[in-house]
C-alpha cells in the first residue's frame, strides 16, 4: 500500500518568471511585436518628458510676476435689459479690510491650510502629488471633481492669471506660484490669500466674509466658524448654509474640515466633538451690490445664475455684460401695478411675471412687494397650490384624447365619486347645483364637480403628461384632487404654460438671460432660443378660446381688456390660502399669484371680502396688461375644435349632505369682489357675472 504524497503548497513563480512564460507563450510574432513596443516605449516616453522639461523651462523663462500694478483692476458686471438699458451693476464692496497675519486667529490659518492644502509650509508652491492625484480623480470619475491647486496657486489665480480654463493658463499659475514662493514667505502668501479669496455673497477676505455670514470681526471668529467659513472656499454658493438645500452640505463640510484639523493636530478631537455638535447659524444678507433701478428680484435669480455658473469672483469683479430678456417699461409697469392694487402695509403678498409668448424670455418679474424686505423670489423659487388654475391642463387632456368640449355633464352642488380608494367628496366653491352644463361652460363658471368627473375619465396620470407638456416642471402628484389645484407650481411655470395655449401649442422655456460677454468682448454665452410643439394645434386653441370665454364671461371678468381677444383662468385654494390669475394675449402670457409667503394663512378677511382669484389677482393682471400691450398689434387665437365625442351625462350622482374637504368656502353677497348667477338646476345664463373659482 503507497503512502500517499504530502501536499505542500507550491511557491507562486516571480514576475519575472512570468514575463518570461508569457513571452514563451507567444507567437514569434507576438514576441517581436511585444519587443518593438518596449523599444518605442524607451525611447518615446524620455523624449515626452525631456520635452515637457524644455517647455515648462521656456515658460518658466518667459513668464514674470506681474508688478501690482499691472493686476487687472475690478470692474463691475453690467446687467442689462432687451433693449441695451442699465438695469443694475453687480460688484463687490469697495470696504474690503486688509488684516495682517498677526491679527488673524490661529484657529482660521489652520483651519483653511487643513481644508485647502495639507503640505502648504511644506511644497514649494506647486504640489505635483496633488495634481496627479487630482487629475486621476478627474479621469476616473468621467468629470473634473478635484482641483489640485495649492493655495499658492489659487492666490495666484485671483490677483495674477485669471480662471480661464486653457493649458497655458494653467502653466503660468504653476510658474508665478513657484517664483512667488522664492519672492514672499508662506506667511505673506497666507495672508494675502487670506485677504483676497471668495467666500461668496459678494465677500473678498476673511474679515468681509466674517461681516457677512457672523456680523463680527474675524479676530472673533469661533472653532466651528472658521471652519464653516473654510469649508465653503471651495464652491461658495453650493455650500452656503443660508439655502436650505445647501444646509446639510455646509454642516458635512465644516465637520470634515474639523476632522482635518484634528488629523493635523491643530486640535484636539475632543474640540472637534464639541464644535460638530453646535448648529451651524449664520445670518442672511450679502455685501454685493446690484442698485437696480428696478426688478432686484429679476436681478437676484440672474446674479446666483451666474454665480452658480462662473463663479464669484468673474461676476463681481470680471466686467461682464450681461444682456437679459426683462423689458425695463414693462417691469416698472409690473411694480406699479402690484403696488398700486395691495398699497397696504396690511395686504398680502404678491408675484408677478410675464413671458414673452414667442421667445419665452421673461418681460418683467416682481418675486415680492420689497425687495429689502425678504429677497425669496416668490415668483420663480415659490410654489403653491394652483387651484383652479390647473383646470386648463385636464381640460386639454380630455381634448387630446378626443372629447368634445360640447360633452354634457351633470353638475350638482355636491358629489360623491368613486377612485378606487376611498369615495371622493367634491363641493362646487359656492355650493350651487349647475344643473347639466357642457365642458366650455364648465371651464367659464370653474365648476368643480364636472372637473371631478372629467378627470376620472380622462386619468390623472393623463392630466399631469399635458401639464409638463406644457411646461410644468414641479412634481405633480398624479392623484384625482389634481383637478382641483393640488400640486404646488410656481408663477413662472405656470405663465410659461399657458403661454403655449396662446401659441397654437408651441412651447418655449421661459428663460431670463441671453447673452454674456467678458469684459474684452469674447461672448461667453448666447441662449438659443428653440420652441418645440408641446400641444396639438386644435387642442391648444380650443383650450384657448374656453379661456377666452372665462374671461368674457366667467370668473375673470376683471381681467378683460378693452377691443383685446384675452384668455385666462383664475384659481383659489381652499381656505383662500393661495389666490391666482393667468391670462395670455397673443404676444404675452402673465401669472399672478397673491398669498402670504409663510403659507397656510387664510385671506378670508382682506379689505372686507375673502380674496379669490378673480378678486385681486384678476385686478394686478388688468392694471399691468392694459399698459404693457399698448402699441401692440390686435391678435386672436388659432380656430378651434367642437368635433370629437360628445358625452351626455350619466344618471345624477347621490349628493352628499356634508360639505367635502376640497371645497373651497363661498363668499357673501356683501363681501363677493363680483355679484354670482342666480341658482339653477339648467344651464347658466353666459351673464359676465360669475361666482369666484
Amino acid at each position: 500500500m503507497t503512502k500517499p504524497r504530502s501536499k505542500t503548497p507550491r511557491k507562486p513563480p516571480s514576475r519575472r518568471a512570468r514575463l518570461r512564460a508569457w513571452l514563451g507563450g507567444r507567437t514569434p510574432a507576438d514576441q517581436r511585436w511585444y519587443k518593438r513596443v518596449v523599444r518605442l516605449a524607451v525611447v518615446v516616453l524620455p523624449a515626452g518628458f525631456l520635452l515637457l522639461v524644455v517647455f515648462f523651462g521656456a515658460a518658466y523663462a518667459l513668464v514674470d510676476i506681474p508688478d501690482p500694478s499691472e493686476i487687472s483692476q475690478a470692474h463691475s458686471t453690467l446687467v442689462l435689459d432687451r433693449h441695451g438699458r442699465m438695469i443694475a451693476r453687480l460688484h463687490a464692496e469697495a470696504d474690503r479690510v486688509d488684516v495682517p497675519l498677526s491679527e488673524i486667529p490661529k484657529v482660521i490659518k489652520h483651519a483653511v491650510i487643513a481644508a485647502e492644502d495639507h503640505n502648504f509650509y511644506k511644497h514649494s508652491g506647486v504640489s505635483i502629488p496633488a495634481m496627479v492625484r487630482a487629475a486621476l480623480v478627474n479621469v476616473t470619475g468621467l468629470g473634473v471633481r478635484q482641483g489640485g491647486s495649492t493655495i499658492t496657486q489659487q492666490y495666484v489665480k485671483n490677483a495674477y492669471v485669471g480662471n480661464e480654463r486653457s493649458l497655458w493658463r494653467k502653466v503660468k499659475e504653476a510658474v508665478v506660484a513657484l517664483k512667488l514662493e522664492r519672492k514672499h514667505s508662506k506667511d505673506e502668501i497666507l495672508a494675502d490669500y487670506l485677504n483676497t479669496i471668495y467666500f461668496g455673497r459678494g465677500a473678498y477676505g476673511i474679515e468681509a466674509a466674517s461681516r457677512t455670514y457672523f456680523s463680527r470681526s474675524a479676530r472673533t471668529l469661533t472653532l466651528e466658524q472658521a471652519a464653516l467659513l473654510a469649508g465653503i472656499i471651495r464652491a461658495p454658493e453650493f455650500y452656503d448654509p443660508v439655502r436650505e438645500a445647501a444646509y446639510p452640505r455646509a454642516t458635512a463640510r465644516r465637520d470634515r474640515v474639523l476632522d482635518q484639523m484634528a488629523d493635523l493636530g491643530y486640535i484636539e478631537r475632543s474640540d472637534a466633538a464639541a464644535a460638530k455638535a453646535k448648529k451651524v447659524e449664520v445670518k442672511r444678507g450679502t455685501t454685493a451690490g446690484s442698485n437696480a433701478v428696478a426688478g432686484a428680484h429679476f436681478v437676484e435669480d440672474v446674479r446666483r445664475k451666474l454665480v452658480a455658473q462662473y463663479g464669484g469672483s468673474l461676476v463681481y469683479s470680471g466686467g461682464l455684460t450681461v444682456r437679459t430678456t426683462l423689458d425695463l417699461k414693462l417691469q416698472k409697469l409690473a411694480e406699479a401695478a402690484v403696488r398700486g392694487v395691495l398699497n397696504k402695509a396690511s395686504d398680502p403678498e404678491a408675484a408677478l411675471v410675464a413671458i414673452d409668448n414667442a421667445t419665452g424670455g421673461v418681460v418683467a418679474m416682481v418675486g415680492g412687494r420689497e425687495f429689502s424686505e425678504r429677497q425669496f423670489n416668490l415668483a420663480s423659487q415659490g410654489r403653491r397650490q394652483a387651484g383652479s388654475a390647473f383646470k386648463p391642463f385636464v381640460l386639454g387632456a380630455a381634448i387630446d384624447d378626443g372629447i368634445s368640449i360640447r360633452s354634457q355633464f351633470k353638475a350638482p352642488a355636491r358629489i360623491t365619486l368613486k377612485t378606487g380608494f376611498e369615495p371622493w367628496k367634491v363641493e362646487n366653491y359656492d355650493k350651487r347645483d349647475y344643473g347639466t352644463i357642457d365642458l366650455l361652460e364648465a371651464t367659464e363658471f370653474s365648476v368643480n364637480t364636472v372637473f371631478a368627473q372629467l378627470i376620472l375619465k380622462v386619468g390623472p396620470q393623463r392630466a399631469a403628461a399635458i401639464a409638463q407638456q406644457a411646461g410644468i416642471t414641479s412634481k405633480l402628484s398624479a392623484v384625482p384632487s389634481l383637478t382641483l389645484g393640488t400640486s404646488p407650481v410656481s408663477p413662472l411655470e405656470l405663465a410659461g404654460a399657458y403661454a403655449d395655449f396662446a401659441t397654437g401649442g408651441m412651447h418655449a422655456a421661459p428663460y431670463t438671460i441671453t447673452s454674456i460677454a467678458k469684459a474684452d468682448g469674447k461672448e461667453i454665452f448666447r441662449a438659443e432660443v428653440a420652441p418645440v410643439r408641446a400641444l396639438d394645434e386644435p387642442v391648444a386653441n380650443t383650450v384657448a378660446y374656453a379661456l377666452q370665454q372665462v374671461v368674457s364671461k366667467g370668473t375673470g371678468g376683471r381681467a378683460r381688456l378693452a377691443g383685446r381677444p384675452v384668455g385666462g383662468k383664475t384659481g383659489t385654494t381652499e381656505n383662500h390660502i393661495d389666490a391666482w390669475f393667468v391670462g395670455f394675449t397673443k404676444q404675452i402670457s402673465t401669472a399672478v399669484w397673491m398669498g402670504y409667503p409663510e403659507g397656510k394663512r387664510t385671506m378670508e378677511h382682506v379689505r372686507g371680502i375673502a380674496v379669490t382669484g378673480g378678486s385681486f389677482p384678476a385686478q394686478i393682471w388688468h392694471t399691468f396688461m392694459e399698459k404693457a400691450v399698448e402699441g401692440m398689434p390686435v391678435e386672436g387665437f388659432g380656430r378651434p375644435t367642437f368635433g370629437g365625442e360628445t358625452l351626455s351625462p350619466s344618471p345624477s350622482p347621490s349628493p352628499t349632505p356634508t360639505p367635502s374637504t376640497t371645497v373651497l368656502p363661498s363668499l357673501t353677497p356683501s363681501q363677493s369682489p363680483e355679484p354670482k348667477p342666480s341658482p339653477s338646476k339648467s344651464k347658466p345664463s353666459p351673464s359676465p357675472s360669475a361666482p369666484p373659482p
